[in-house]
């Protein structure tokens, strides 16, 4: 029934914000759970383009009433969102947790609050997801696979078995990692990029095979939503 949904509001009106709303929509088709009211956003006014309004700034969601209200962030800029969620937390609000219904995994994954699973991503035995992580779209995470807090993989991004991903690590499109590397913390691995050795923290990886072209501050690791 339409009082049993939970109130969300999404952080970021961009393009993967709009996707997160199209999730939301997928979730709700075959079990209803979410009363989407709309997105906050500090550079979008009005609707968006599907129709979806647009609350106000992010400052609107702290000024919200409703202790009962779910939130989620929605902005691939790992370092952006790590802020985001921890001025949530502060302010008591409850993290919304979202996973397509297409997702495949087993019943041994454990996925931290504020994450995003999109559709088609394949996620196998024994794996952990810290807070807010964002799987984009036909990812595929294979088994003892240990992710921390705030990484970002974008769509078609691969992580064979045993691999171990420390917090803010961004996987551009078509990425792969081997099995038994570890990704130290706020990496960004290239688009198309192939990881066959461990790539130290604070790394920007290229190439096939990956190789680290810059060391880079985790402040500079912005990347477009």
């Amino acid at each position: 029934m339409v009082h049993d949904l939970k109130p969300l509001v999404i952080v970021g009106a961009g393009g993967l914000g709009r996707e997160v709303a199209w999730l939301v929509t997928d979730i709700n088709r075959q079990k209803p759970e979410w009363d989407f009211l709309g997105f906050v956003d500090d550079g979008v006014q009005g609707n968006t383009i599907e129709g979806y309004p647009v609350l106000g700034p992010v400052e609107h969601l702290f000024n919200m009433m409703s202790a009962d209200i779910w939130t989620v962030v929605a902005i691939a800029n790992s370092r952006v969102r790590m802020n985001f969620v921890r001025q949530i937390q502060g302010q008591g609000r409850k993290l919304a947790t979202l996973v397509h219904p297409s997702v495949s995994m087993s019943d041994y994954v454990k996925i931290g609050a504020g994450s995003i699973i999109c559709s088609g991503t394949v996620v196998t035995t024994n794996v952990s997801f810290g807070q807010a992580a964002i799987i984009n779209p036909g990812c595929f995470i294979g088994h003892d696979s240990e992710l921390q807090d705030f990484v970002s993989m974008m769509p078609k991004a691969n992580l064979a078995g045993e691999v171990t991903v420390g917090e803010g690590c961004y996987f551009g499109l078509n990425s792969c990692v081997i099995n038994r590397t570890t990704i130290g913390e706020w990496c960004v691995i290239g688009a198309g990029a192939t990881v066959i050795d461990d790539i130290p923290a604070y790394s920007l990886a290229v190439g096939v095979p990956a190789r680290v072209v810059k060391t880079v501050r985790s402040e500079e690791l912005g990347v477009e939503d």
